[in-house]
């Protein structure tokens, strides 16, 4: 197996068994947190337009946020990665103690049923990183807006 195989199927061991509004909500808490209702947004149109191309990223919600170096809080070494675990393992104890948290999962809710709309500034962002932060991949992109403390490419 190779060493991208082994994350992977790390990564699902411990968040396989979310569906797709968890799994969108826990990206949103581990990624945004910190932002406002509108940065939290913006992470999710980025999540949804990776979805809607289907490609290597992934065909789903949970596809798109699982895949090894995509978003940095389910990476095992990430910080976040251990509260997000957390955050499974007593999902309704959680959701009732964090208010941030059930934001997210509104937000994922209504994001997945459309009845939270994209941000129409990011209709063609795949990506983002937080500011101050370095990538690689940024100078090969078109950067579409900052969004709190969150810089959004798109491809050139």
């Amino acid at each position: 197996m190779t060493a991208h195989k082994e994350l992977e199927s790390d990564i699902y061991q411990v968040f396989g068994g979310q569906d797709d509004e968890q799994i969108f909500a826990l990206t949103l808490y581990g990624e945004a947190r910190g932002e406002s209702r509108e940065g939290r947004i913006a992470v999710g149109t980025v999540i949804l337009n990776r979805v809607d191309r289907r490609g290597w990223m992934g065909r789903t919600i949970k596809e798109v946020c699982l895949k090894p170096y995509q978003f940095s809080c389910f990476l095992p070494d990430d910080p976040n990665f251990k509260i997000l675990h957390l955050i499974t393992l007593g999902w309704t104890e959680k959701l009732q103690q964090s208010s941030v948290l059930r934001e997210c999962l509104a937000i994922a809710k209504g994001m997945i049923n459309g009845e939270i709309p994209r941000d129409e500034r990011l209709l063609d962002a795949i990506n983002y990183k937080a500011s101050g932060c370095r990538a690689a991949w940024a100078a090969k992109m078109r950067r579409v807006a900052r969004i709190g403390n969150h810089s959004f490419y798109a491809v050139s």
